[in-house]
């Protein structure tokens, strides 16, 4: 994959978080906290694969997402180690409300990792604007 390529498919990768953030915006707001939680980590994954593709690298599965972005980003110290939790969080949280039926997000602990995740995307994107990679709405 080339750098253009790369930039093409980081943008992509942008607008999708930005698109599954608006539906856990949305669930939340009418109460679907767990179909929320996990939503808002599909925003973060999205964003995360946008950050890799700027080091040419590309996640097979979700552990793999995980593993290369502490890796590259993180132990590097590009990345915060917050921030790298704030991933970790989500991704557990997800697995939580969409495969373990015992666990149900309050609004309170939803709104929560929602706004980790805004946190997540909000640190992403400044990343990427100063990796020439611009959002799509600027």
């Amino acid at each position: 994959m080339n750098a253009t390529n790369r930039e093409e498919n980081a943008i992509l990768e942008q607008a999708k978080g930005d698109g599954a953030f608006e539906e856990a915006e949305i669930l939340f707001r009418h109460g679907k906290c767990d179909g929320a939680v996990s939503r808002g980590y599909y925003a973060a994954f999205h964003y995360a694969c946008a950050c890799l593709l700027t080091k040419g690298l590309e996640a097979r599965s979700h552990h793999a997402l995980q593993r290369l972005f502490h890796l590259h980003f993180v132990r590097s110290k590009i990345f915060h180690e917050k921030t790298g939790v704030l991933l970790s969080h989500a991704q557990k949280a997800r697995e939580e409300a969409d495969y373990f039926p015992e666990v149900t997000f309050t609004v309170e602990i939803a709104g929560d990792r929602l706004e980790e995740v805004r946190q997540f995307i909000a640190t992403a994107r400044q990343y990427l604007s100063q990796a020439r990679l611009s959002h799509p709405d600027g």
